[in-house]
């Protein structure tokens, strides 16, 4: 039964499902299509939560946004993003991706996002962002990633956002953002970050936002962020940061928001706070009470 009376029978419904399908499965195969995804309309492609394990083949060279996410897609290799000139936003999120190669993205030149997030990347190669010049949003949190070359985001001259909080890293060294020359907002929250070099942040001179709480910073990194002369935002909270030295924020006089929570202060020397005139109320509010206590 097909269900209320005034419902035509089953047999007179099956040539119409039928058609549906393979109107369905011919515009795939016009498109281009991987048979394997859910939805291809020519400018988006969803292959989402299929337990993929290779990167489809076949997506249409017209494609603007590509679905990726939740499929176990340990290595990105080369060739696998091939013909997608126009490719804008790629999700490549909880897909249990350990590596991908140096050449993976070569051949995506408008890409402007692209998620990496939630996999367990251990390392990035020198190289992997090569011919990404449009790239503004890179999302490489909650992975395993220990270390980040010196000049490994050098071609990254567009991106905005990056964020690389809830990973391995615990040194950053000399000219580990180079090139980064838009970057404005940076995400280097809950690390094992203990040191950073004086020149780590060198080419950031547009950064508006830095978060690095949940760290194991001991000192303020006073020669590094000195140079970020537009910053507003940056958060030290949750770092074992028992005292703050004299002129420890020097440079930074955009500053408004300044978050020192859980630092396990003991000590603040005289003149900490000279040149920071444009922080709010509120943070004043929050060092009497951190001193207090």
């Amino acid at each position: 039964m097909c269900g209320l009376q005034s419902f035509p029978p089953c047999t007179g419904a099956l040539p119409y499902l039928l058609n549906g399908f393979l109107l369905l499965l011919l515009q795939k195969e016009v498109l281009g299509c991987p048979a394997v995804c859910q939805l291809c309309t020519g400018r988006q492609v969803t292959c989402r939560n299929l337990g993929l394990s290779s990167i489809p083949r076949n997506f249409p060279k017209t494609a603007i946004l590509v679905y990726l996410s939740g499929n176990n897609i340990s290595h990105v290799i080369p060739n696998e993003l091939t013909g997608l000139q126009k490719l804008s936003a790629l999700y490549m999120d909880n897909s249990s991706i350990s590596y991908v190669h140096p050449k993976a993205f070569v051949e995506l030149p408008n890409l402007c996002y692209l998620h990496l997030d939630n996999n367990s990347i251990k390392h990035l190669d020198p190289g992997i962002f090569e011919g990404l010049s449009n790239l503004h949003y890179l999302y490489l949190q909650n992975n395993q990633i220990a270390f980040i070359s010196r000049g490994l985001f050098s071609d990254l001259l567009s991106v905005r956002y990056l964020t690389l909080q809830r990973n391995r890293l615990s040194v950053l060294g000399s000219g580990t953002f180079m090139g980064m020359i838009s970057l404005q907002t940076l995400n280097l929250a809950n690390n094992k970050i203990s040191r950073i070099s004086d020149s780590a942040f060198y080419h950031l001179e547009n950064l508006v936002y830095l978060f690095l709480e949940g760290n194991n910073l001991t000192l303020v990194p006073s020669n590094a962020i000195g140079r970020l002369k537009n910053l507003e935002r940056l958060s030290l909270s949750h770092n074992p940061i028992r005292s703050i030295h004299r002129f420890a924020f020097k440079g930074l006089n955009k500053l408004r928001y300044l978050s020192l929570k859980s630092i396990k202060l003991k000590e603040i020397s005289v003149n900490v706070f000279f040149g920071l005139n444009n922080l709010s109320h509120d943070f004043f509010v929050c060092i009497c009470i951190i001193l207090w206590l």
